[in-house]
């Protein structure tokens, strides 16, 4: 099948983005991705698809790609170096992707690198941002990498995105329902004010503030989308869904945070995928769309269900002591969502059982386990 055009997707080995990756091949897309390799990337993640990778010469303005130093981490495992090319002339690698019959083609590079960012937007019809830190605990620990990659990263994608492409082509933002902070009360709409709690939330909500002035400022063709929690195959082992699982099939103990009683509305990743690539399909510039879905439970009801799904007992879970600013609930109206046509496909048990067959599969032993 022709493409459809050719898709920029920032952090396209991650968790969602690897999703998205594979939802816009199937629907005819010829995809560029990304990605700094940071701990939670994977390229096994688009082992499926024809894919590329090569690891041009980069000319960063924020940052250098190999971070060092007690808030660096190492941007390469050798197990996943060794599968990228040189390039020294990334151009003519890209011409060559467009010219072969590959579906992927991944640049091992932070987004923060302008001039790369700039050279890619002269041959894409549209951006997925989807690069980002994205977990909550480490954003407290220290919140120096979710500047850089969130806020950083994301200015110098929309600015290299505004200069070359103007008011033309697409820009989709992948955000978070936390940016809207706690909702004790029924369901957030996408006029909610930004009330961000922790520090991936703020970074988080300044991409949004970011793309509203460049959406009121130059025209830029933004749309955003907010996902609630998405869970399924791929997503690291410090997750909350991947770290109940792992832990219950080793018989160790489960940490739950405070009393358990958080709410949370959860979807599969791939209907997240769907729902991203909707909204790039025929979302309109300049809007917001939620992702969301009806499977709205406690997190300590979430890991009984686990439990009992693994045949685990309960007396696996252990309270902790709370996190610092923890919010209580989230919850978003997505009728935006509904009137494009989507809504989540995949029922809470069905997703569990796939999410829970792939860590069986690839992580049991824990041999493959990055922590």
């Amino acid at each position: 099948m022709r493409p459809n055009g050719t898709l920029l997707i920032t952090g396209g080995l991650g968790f969602l983005g690897s999703w998205t990756v594979e939802e816009a091949v199937r629907r005819g897309y010829r995809v560029i991705v990304v990605d700094a390799l940071t701990y939670a990337a994977n390229p096994d993640n688009l082992r499926e698809l024809r894919a590329g990778f090569i690891a041009p010469t980069v000319r960063h303005i924020w940052s250098p790609v190999r971070y060092e130093g007690e808030r660096g981490i190492p941007l390469l495992r050798p197990s996943d170096s060794d599968r990228f090319e040189p390039s020294d002339d990334v151009r003519s690698t890209v011409e060559k992707f467009l010219d072969s019959d590959l579906d992927v083609l991944t640049l091992l590079s932070s987004v923060e690198d302008y001039d790369l960012m700039k050279l890619l937007m002269e041959y894409v019809d549209g951006v997925i941002h989807l690069a980002a830190e994205t977990h909550v605990d480490r954003s407290i620990e220290d919140a120096w990498d979710f500047v850089r990659a969130e806020i950083l990263g994301f200015y110098s994608s929309i600015d290299a995105f505004r200069r070359v492409k103007g008011t033309s082509g697409k820009f989709v933002l992948v955000s978070t329902d936390e940016v809207l902070g706690e909702i004790m009360e029924g369901a957030a709409d996408e006029s909610a004010p930004l009330m961000p709690r922790n520090p991936y939330a703020a970074a988080k909500a300044s991409q949004e503030h970011f793309a509203q002035s460049y959406m009121n400022t130059y025209g830029t063709p933004i749309t955003i989308v907010r996902p609630t929690n998405a869970y399924g195959p791929r997503q690291h082992p410090e997750k909350f869904v991947p770290k109940i699982i792992l832990n219950a099939l080793s018989d160790e103990p489960i940490p739950v945070y405070g009393d358990g009683r958080q709410r949370r509305v959860w979807i599969y990743a791939e209907d997240v995928a769907v729902g991203i690539m909707d909204v790039y399909e025929r979302g309109n510039p300049h809007e917001i769309y939620h992702i969301g879905s009806d499977d709205e439970m406690e997190n300590l009801e979430l890991v009984r269900r686990i439990l009992a799904m693994l045949g685990k007992p309960e007396s696996l879970i252990k309270f902790v002591e709370d996190r610092p600013g923890h919010d209580r609930r989230y919850a978003l109206r997505w009728e935006r969502m509904r009137a494009l046509g989507w809504s989540p496909k995949t029922p809470m048990d069905e997703g569990l059982r796939r999410t829970i067959n792939y860590y069986r599969e690839r992580y049991a032993d824990g041999s493959s386990i990055r922590r």
